[in-house]
């Protein structure tokens, strides 16, 4: 038979080649579970950790994938980068640290501590938001809630965690270290038939501090505001600390995919979670800020961080 003639084939030591195993895309309704799945996210994205005058505030962030090899880009919100006060006296967190994979870590909360997390911390050298985030205050501000923080692609930034103990070869180095994450700008919610496309909100939410949390559910829109049509995922029971952290498309079991947006904000008292849309055929400045972030030089910023006026 052809089995057995595949099966005696295969005794010869004649080479049997198989199909790759596809990893299977996710699309479990969640409101805000633990991320069961570790991979790709799980490493690329962590806690921002973020302090004004001494005092210590916490976002979530991704590595992005972008092609400037002298440093590092994290994407999160710009609520989690640059303070908004009338009458232009803004600022600039006065630091931050960025640790990826902060669910592994050996202590029991959000900490400055980077020698209980897997693989350490990292200090950005500064942040970018848009001129808009700088001058608007919320909710006029949510059209532009994103930012990046610019981490130097040098080893004087990072604080080694526990793995780099036992293995001092590895590379220092965060966007070579995890594997960053795509974003698409070019992608239209509504358009080509995509309403309702699902998607995963992920973050560090503070209240279920150290654990991964996400939310996962069709995509749908909202005015949070009269003049700006907010993306929404509607099942989305995630809390602050997790703003910043990806919304992701065709997410895949070994957390693989695409992102396209933000957790930026939500009700106090019923489900859902807004985040900017980053479709720059629709005004989204989001790109534009990006490829700020990837040419700016690291000794002509002034201060933590450029508020870009030119977008």
């Amino acid at each position: 038979t052809e089995a057995a003639e595949r099966d005696e084939a295969d005794a010869t030591g004649a080479p049997v080649t198989t199909a790759p195993t596809v990893p299977a895309r996710l699309f479990e309704t969640v409101g805000d579970e633990n991320w069961p799945h570790g991979g790709v996210v799980q490493t690329s994205t962590g806690r921002v950790l973020f302090f004004y005058d001494g005092a210590q505030f916490v976002c979530s962030a991704t590595v992005l994938k972008q092609p400037a090899r002298d440093r590092t880009i994290l994407l999160t919100a710009g609520h989690c980068a640059y303070q908004h006060s009338p009458g232009g006296r803004g600022r600039f967190a006065d630091y931050a640290l960025f640790v990826p994979n902060q669910v592994d870590t050996r202590g029991t909360k959000s900490d400055g501590d980077c020698k209980n997390d897997p693989l350490g911390c990292w200090t950005p050298a500064f942040a970018v938001v848009d001129y808009e985030w700088s001058t608007n205050s919320f909710p006029r501000s949510v059209a532009w809630d994103y930012a990046y923080y610019v981490i130097p692609n040098d080893v004087e930034s990072h604080t080694p965690g526990f793995i780099h103990r036992g293995q001092p070869e590895l590379t220092r180095l965060l966007d070579h270290l995890v594997e960053p994450l795509p974003v698409d700008f070019g992608w239209e919610h509504g358009a080509d038939g995509n309403v309702g496309e699902f998607t995963h909100g992920l973050g560090y939410s503070f209240d279920k501090d150290p654990d991964f949390r996400y939310c996962a559910g069709g995509m749908s829109s909202k005015f949070g505001i009269p003049n700006y049509e907010n993306l929404w995922i509607d099942v989305c029971l995630m809390t602050g600390g997790s703003s910043g952290g990806p919304w992701m498309k065709d997410v895949d079991t070994e957390g693989r995919g695409t992102v396209v947006s933000v957790n930026s904000w939500g009700y106090a008292s019923t489900p859902g979670m807004g985040g900017p849309d980053f479709s720059t055929e629709r005004g989204s400045k989001a790109e534009c800020l990006l490829e700020r972030a990837m040419s700016i030089k690291f000794g002509e910023v002034e201060g933590n961080g450029v508020v870009v006026d030119d977008c």
